[in-house]
């Protein structure tokens, strides 16, 4: 009985042994939190293994050198961290500026991830809200690269090469904002980043509707005056009109009298006419009577002298 314990013991642990590097290297994987890393920074590896095993991380420089190594245990899900610590100034012994390899172990299996270690190349800055208060857990993305703001609204943000980027801030409950930055080695810092919320932005719009329905009232106060204006120049205008017509007639009247003042006038010309006329024959009767009485003596010694004539 002992003997069959045995040998089925034995044919079990052959059967571990065969899978497990199957199952080792169907699980090991690598990465790191970002592809390009400045000096001062941390690069961290991570990644799935088999649970509870150890993991070994190299880190090898442009030249195949290796320049840092460590190891760490799989959690029980099989996942596992590490980290290690770029020096701040460089180039420093075996750190060098170029590509780097993340090279991770599980007993014989390996996985591998590439890296940039370069001049630090970064965009700063500080995202606010419309009070000046740092908004912070904001997505703030530069060309591929992206880092959320802190607490305070503050950023950074890696980039791989200089050049011009364009930058592009999001938050849930904010309108985004996008604009442009050139970035060259060392860091740029865009200043301060505004984002408008959407409450902000009804606020402004409740604010705006007051405001034009305040100009609407005054708008509304000042047609009914110009209409009350217009009413009474319309009444001053009914008036002149009537003034108007008052002096038309008038005029017409003035016409008519000068027309007839003309006309008495040519009258008494004409009268005065005759009247010089008549003073002038009346002038003369003195003469006429005398010349008449003169010509009825003639007429009578005529007539006295015929008829002695006649009687003799």
């Amino acid at each position: 009985m002992r003997a069959k314990i045995t040998t089925l013991s034995f044919f079990l642990l052959a059967f571990c042994l065969i899978l497990a590097p199957a199952a080792m290297a169907a699980t090991l994987t690598v990465t790191t939190n970002a592809d390009v890393y400045a000096p001062g920074e941390t690069i961290v590896v991570s990644g799935s293994a088999v649970a509870n095993t150890d993991v070994t991380v190299q880190l090898l420089n442009p030249n195949s050198q290796l320049v840092d190594i460590d190891y760490v245990t799989s959690g029980s899900d099989g996942s596992y961290s590490i980290s290690f610590k770029i020096p701040s100034n460089m180039p420093t012994g075996q750190w060098i500026y170029g590509t780097y390899i993340v090279k991770a172990f599980m007993g014989a299996q390996t996985a591998t991830k590439t890296i940039t270690i370069q001049l630090k190349i970064a965009v700063t800055g500080k995202v606010v809200d419309s009070t000046g208060v740092g908004v912070s857990g904001a997505t703030v993305t530069v060309g591929t690269s992206t880092a959320a703001t802190a607490a305070d609204g503050t950023f950074t943000v890696s980039l791989p090469a200089e050049g011009t980027y364009t930058i592009k801030v999001t938050k849930t409950g904010y309108y985004p904002y996008t604009g442009t930055v050139t970035a060259a080695i060392g860091t740029t810092n865009v200043g301060t980043i505004p984002l408008t919320s959407y409450e902000d932005k009804i606020a402004d719009l409740e604010k705006q509707i007051s405001n034009l329905n305040k100009a609407i009232d005054d708008l509304k106060s000042k047609v009914d005056s110009l209409s009350s204006s217009l009413q009474s120049a319309n009444n001053e205008i009914s008036s002149l009109k009537s003034a108007i017509q008052q002096l038309q007639n008038t005029v017409a009247m003035a016409t008519n009298l000068k027309s007839s003042v003309d006309a008495l006038q040519s009258t008494v010309n004409s009268l005065k006419s005759s009247v010089d006329a008549l003073q002038a024959t009346t002038a003369q009767l003195p003469v006429l009577y005398a010349l008449a009485l003169i010509g009825i003596i003639i007429a009578v010694i005529a007539v006295i002298l015929v008829y002695r004539k006649i009687a003799a």
